[in-house]
């Protein structure tokens, strides 16, 4: 999750943690926390960052994209 998540960070053009973090509202050094992997967001503070960088909670979170996911339950 930690590199997925900081790759679509910098993919999106927010260098620095700090200024992310101050988007969202939360701490430089708890936001870090979240992408190092030792704190896990709650379902609010997830979905605003995956709306912050435009993605899903699954493609940040989970690596995965709605259409793997789709693919993958058909399947079963």
């Amino acid at each position: 999750m930690r590199q997925n998540l900081r790759q679509q960070r910098i993919a999106k053009g927010y260098k620095d943690v700090e200024e992310l973090a101050n988007i969202l509202g939360i701490s430089a050094s708890y936001y870090y926390k979240i992408e190092q992997g030792k704190r896990t967001p709650g379902i609010i503070l997830a979905k605003s960052i995956a709306d912050v960088l435009g993605k899903t909670v699954d493609e940040i979170f989970f690596n995965q994209n709605l259409d793997e996911t789709s693919r993958n339950n058909k399947a079963i």
